[in-house]
C-alpha cells in the first residue's frame, strides 16, 4: 500500500468505526525510518510487520506475488500510470526497501465468518476502489443487524 492510498483509506477511518470494522495496516518488512514516517502521518491505526508473509501468501493463495522492476514497472505502461497517478496526490513516495512484494486487502467478518472482500495489487500501484470497499463493510453491518448480532 503506498502513502497515497494508506492516507485515502485512513482518512475514512470513521465510516469504518461507524460500521464496526477495525483498519489494520500489514508490512512485509520493517525499516525504521519508513515506520515511523509512515505513522502516523499517513497511517494513524494499527500497523503490524507479517514477518512470514503469511497475510501476502494469502493474497497469491499460498504463493508471494511478486514482480520483478524492468517487467512490473517499466515495461508496464498501468503500473507507470499507477505512479503517475500517486506522485500527483502530492504524497513523498518511498522506495526504500523489498519493492518486489504485491499487497492488497482483506475484509474479514467478524467470529468464524471469513474472508468477505479480497482485493489484490496485479500491478504495481493498484488501489483497491474506495467506494466498493465501504458499500462491503456497509452491507456486511446491515446483515449482520439483520441476524441480530
Amino acid at each position: 500500500m503506498c502513502r497515497a492510498e494508506a492516507h485515502q483509506l485512513y482518512s475514512r477511518k470513521p465510516i469504518f468505526d461507524a460500521l464496526g470494522f477495525q483498519l489494520v495496516a500489514v508490512l512485509h518488512e520493517q525499516i525504521e525510518s519508513e515506520v515511523i514516517e509512515f505513522w502516523p502521518r499517513y497511517w494513524g491505526g494499527l500497523v503490524v510487520v507479517d514477518q512470514t508473509m503469511g497475510f501476502f501468501k494469502a493474497l497469491g493463495g499460498g504463493q508471494l506475488l511478486k514482480d520483478k522492476f524492468l517487467s512490473g514497472f517499466i515495461l508496464n505502461s498501468h503500473a507507470r500510470a499507477n505512479y503517475k497517478a500517486a506522485k500527483a496526490t502530492g504524497f513523498d513516495q518511498n522506495f526504500k526497501g523489498e519493492g518486489g512484494i504485491k499487497g492488497g486487502m482483506f475484509i474479514i467478518r467478524s467470529g468464524r465468518g471469513g474472508v468477505a472482500y479480497q482485493f489484490i495489487e496485479r500491478t504495481f500501484g493498484d488501489w483497491a476502489p474506495i467506494g466498493e470497499v465501504v458499500e462491503i463493510c456497509t452491507r456486511i453491518q446491515n446483515e449482520s443487524e439483520g441476524h441480530g448480532k
